[in-house]
C-alpha cells in the first residue's frame, strides 16, 4: 500500500510540473514580442514557478524510487499513464485549452487500461 501512496505523489508532482510550466510559458510568451527565444528561456529559467516545477520533478523521481523498491515495476508503471489523463483535463480546466471528445475517449481507454493492469496481478 505504501508504494501506491508514493506513486500517487509522483503522479501529482508530475502533473503539477506540467501545468505550472505551461501556465508560465503562456505568460512569458505573451510578453515576448520579438520572438527572441533566448529572452523567453531566460525568463522561464528564472521564474520561481518554473523552478518549483523542476523541484517537483526531482521530488517525483525520489518518491518513484521509493515506490518501486517494494513493488513490481510492471504493476506500478501503468499508473504513470494517468498523467496523460490528468494533464489534458487540468489544462482544459485551468488554462482554457480545448479537450475534444476524441481525446476524452482516449483518456477513458487509458483509465480502462490502467484498471486492467492493476487487476492483472
Amino acid at each position: 500500500m505504501e508504494s501506491y501512496l508514493y506513486v500517487t505523489a509522483a503522479l501529482a508532482l508530475t502533473v503539477y510540473g506540467q501545468i505550472a510550466i505551461k501556465s508560465r510559458a503562456i505568460l512569458h510568451a505573451t510578453g515576448e514580442k520579438t520572438g527572441n527565444y533566448r529572452t523567453f528561456l531566460v525568463a522561464m529559467f528564472s521564474d520561481p514557478w518554473v523552478l518549483s516545477a523542476f523541484a517537483a520533478a526531482v521530488i517525483a523521481a525520489a518518491v518513484w524510487m521509493l515506490a518501486i523498491r517494494k513493488e513490481d515495476l510492471s504493476i506500478l508503471y501503468p499508473f504513470m499513464a494517468l498523467t496523460f489523463v490528468f494533464v489534458p483535463l487540468l489544462a482544459g480546466l485551468m488554462l482554457g485549452e480545448k479537450v475534444s471528445g476524441l481525446q476524452i475517449c482516449g483518456m477513458l481507454m487509458i483509465v480502462g487500461g490502467v484498471g486492467l493492469a492493476a487487476f492483472a496481478r
